[in-house]
């Protein structure tokens, strides 16, 4: 084997070894990335979970008192707990529309 050989192949595996470098480099950012992702979107799934369940608490609670004043109530009770409950739910759209 030549000089000038012998120089192109140590240059080459200079090279191929900052190659190798970079791509271990590379290789371990993207798994912390993929790590970072994983555990935030258990958190957010975790988080988003316990909301749904808590608002369909409430929301069955509500719906299970409201069934029972509608139930108990005469008709005049009625017709008044309808007007309460519907300016309770217009000022809920006007807010979330206006805020």
């Amino acid at each position: 084997m030549s000089s000038a050989e012998q120089t192109y192949g140590n240059q080459n595996d200079d090279q191929l070894d900052k190659l190798l470098s970079k791509v271990k480099a590379l290789r371990g950012v993207t798994t912390d990335i993929h790590s970072d992702v994983e555990s935030q979107r258990t958190g957010l799934l975790a988080d988003a979970s316990e909301s749904f369940d808590a608002f369909s608490n409430r929301l069955g609670s509500t719906s299970s008192r409201f069934t029972r004043q509608v139930v108990a109530g005469a008709k005049s009770n009625r017709l008044l707990t309808m007007y309460i409950l519907g300016g309770i739910v217009a000022l809920f759209l006007i807010w979330h529309i206006l805020f």
